[in-house]
């Protein structure tokens, strides 16, 4: 009897050492599995790690050129950082890893896009490009017409402004020269018969300082002329504007009086070259100076 109970206690004592063992050898393989993993999670880390390292390289050496005190304040702080820094769990490593991973990957991504990004504008611009270098030719038609009657309506506004111009400088000379001719043929055609209209109408044809000149002698002019019994009869050959300049012009004439008197002078012809200053009186021009050229 003591035999038969000893072996269903020896039985339970095998069966409670087996599953000792068997959790005992799952716990080891867990551990061996974890251990595993965190080798890998090693490997991946330092793997990051190492790619992490570079890009801060050459981030660092970009910023260094343009703030090197920061770059040179921020290694020393990483090393502080690195000899305070308390030595990680594998937990830590495996949670490092994967956030190390984590903003590699999204890094990635977002470069991915600009990288996309950047070539399709670059496309865009190749394109809008192509388009501004080959323009379609009905565009250029149309340009060369619209530069054409642009030209046209330009030349045609010219020719009506230059026409408009000649027409009122002619009309202008003509009376210019209308004024001359009239005052040289009233102060070279006398009648002793009617003297005193043709004294005033020699100051009626003129004006500024030969009027006044002419005015304060009439009356002497006048008792000359009655007296001398002269006729004259004066025309003008030839006249031609010189120079223009404002309401003044200077007129070159030509002229010749016929001359009969008490002296015994009959019709004889005496030509004269002149010099006649007008100047625009009201819309009229009239005598201002007059000078005899020999």
């Amino acid at each position: 009897m003591a035999d038969e109970k000893k072996a269903p206690v020896d039985s339970a004592t095998s069966k409670a050492d087996v599953q000792a063992l068997l959790e005992e050898a799952e716990a080891e393989a867990a551990e061996a599995e974890a251990l595993a993993a965190a080798a890998r999670a090693r490997a991946r880390a330092a793997r990051l790690r190492r790619e992490a390292l570079a890009q801060t390289e050459t981030e660092t050496a970009t910023a260094a050129t343009t703030e090197p005190e920061t770059a040179q304040e921020a290694p020393a702080a990483e090393e502080d950082g690195t000899d305070t820094a308390e030595p990680e769990t594998d937990d830590d490593v495996t949670e490092t890893v994967e956030a190390t991973g984590t903003e590699a990957a999204e890094n990635e991504r977002e470069a991915s896009d600009e990288t996309a990004e950047g070539t399709e504008a670059q496309a865009k611009s190749a394109r809008s490009r192509r388009r501004l270098r080959l323009p379609s030719w009905s565009v250029v038609w149309k340009a060369a017409v619209i530069l054409l009657i642009c030209a046209f309506l330009g030349a045609s506004g010219y020719m009506v402004w230059n026409h408009n111009e000649t027409i009122e400088r002619n009309h202008r000379a003509a009376n210019i020269l209308a004024g001359a001719r009239q005052g040289v043929v009233n102060l070279t055609s006398m009648d002793f018969n009617k003297a005193k209209e043709d004294v005033q109408r020699v100051i009626d044809s003129s004006t500024g300082p030969f009027r006044d000149d002419f005015q304060a002698r009439a009356k002497d002019f006048t008792t000359v002329v009655e007296q001398s019994k002269v006729v004259t009869q004066g025309s003008v050959n030839a006249a031609a504007v010189q120079t223009i300049n404002g309401d003044f012009a200077l007129v070159l004439v030509a002229a010749t009086s016929h001359v009969t008197n008490a002296a015994g002078a009959k019709d004889a012809p005496r030509n004269w070259r002149l010099k006649v200053t007008v100047k625009n009186d009201g819309g009229q021009y009239k005598m201002s100076n007059v000078e005899f050229i020999p």
